[in-house]
């Protein structure tokens, strides 16, 4: 007698997987900087210059209120308090926020499916290189928490600003006991880092499936783990000038270069099992296809 062994566990990236993160980012930071920039009058691209060594120093470039740290700041402010200078450059935080708010946004598909999945009994877990506060906040703002059942993220930053106050997001929906952080060194494409998310899960690797946007470490991980690859390739799209603005102030270093270039290398012949063209909710089909009739 033959049954279906349906796929139990599907990890997914967040990132460019569920919605358009350089997109909305990258529109969102340069809103701030403009904003900054009307209240102080420095010089833009000299604090352009400065976000990215901060951004650098931290290994992020979405470090909470990297602003703050900024030399800029600190010369135009060298007498004020952090919490005085966070009041001066409020507008600007609201700029960015503002902006989130609006640009933010799920792309097609990804609500409808979660909720299928979910109720189907398929447990949902998210893995990215975001840090803590910054995967927390998204997944609580797009109304995500309830679908997934632990977060694996990077580990939160060694230094928040205490400036930070209400601007923080709590993590009251996202408890602390479902998430899981993980080192620097374990960034993608960490294959015993998947094989243990399944470990800890209770779910073999044939019994998984990966989704994410990024052949090199989404995929490639996936394929060398054992785990059935769904590559949502309409998040592998950005626009090119949306990609420059983003590596003029992110945190990668020439190490990081040259390990992606690596990675790109490494990855040319990899190849996904499935494949999402235009919007998530084509997973579904994807997942019913990775079934497979096993004996009793």
């Amino acid at each position: 007698m033959m049954h279906r062994k349906a796929t139990r566990l599907l990890i997914c990236d967040l990132d460019n997987t569920l919605y358009d993160w350089v997109g909305y980012f990258v529109v969102s930071f340069y809103d701030m900087i403009e904003k900054m920039v009307e209240i102080s009058g420095c010089d833009k691209e000299a604090l352009l210059d400065d976000f990215r060594s901060v951004h650098r120093k931290h290994h992020d470039s979405e470090h909470p209120f990297a602003l703050l740290e900024t030399e800029t700041v600190r010369r135009l402010h060298p007498k004020a308090t952090v919490q005085e200078i966070a009041k001066i450059y409020d507008p600007a935080f609201h700029a960015f926020n503002s902006s989130r708010k609006r640009n933010l946004t799920l792309y097609p598909g990804v609500m409808s499916a979660l909720k299928v999945l979910h109720a189907s009994g398929v447990t949902l877990v998210a893995h990215t290189e975001s840090k803590l506060f910054s995967a927390t906040g998204r997944m609580q703002r797009l109304q995500l928490t309830k679908y997934f059942s632990r977060l694996y993220c990077r580990e939160a930053s060694a230094s928040l600003n205490p400036a930070a106050g209400s601007y923080s997001m709590p993590l009251d929906n996202f408890p602390r006991n479902r998430i899981s952080e993980l080192s620097h060194h374990q960034r993608k494409p960490n294959v015993q880092v998947v094989k243990e998310i399944c470990e800890v899960e209770g779910v073999a690797t044939s019994d998984a499936a990966y989704v994410g946007d990024s052949i090199a470490r989404d995929i490639m991980m996936a394929n060398d783990a054992g785990i059935f690859s769904i590559w949502a390739k309409y998040g592998s799209y950005s626009s090119k000038s949306d990609y420059q603005k983003l590596v003029r102030i992110s945190h990668w270093s020439d190490e990081d270069v040259v390990r992606e270039r690596f990675l790109a290398h490494k990855a040319k012949d990899a190849r996904p099992n499935a494949v999402l063209c235009n919007s998530f909710d084509e997973i579904l089909d994807h997942i019913e296809a990775h079934e497979a009739l096993e004996p009793d």
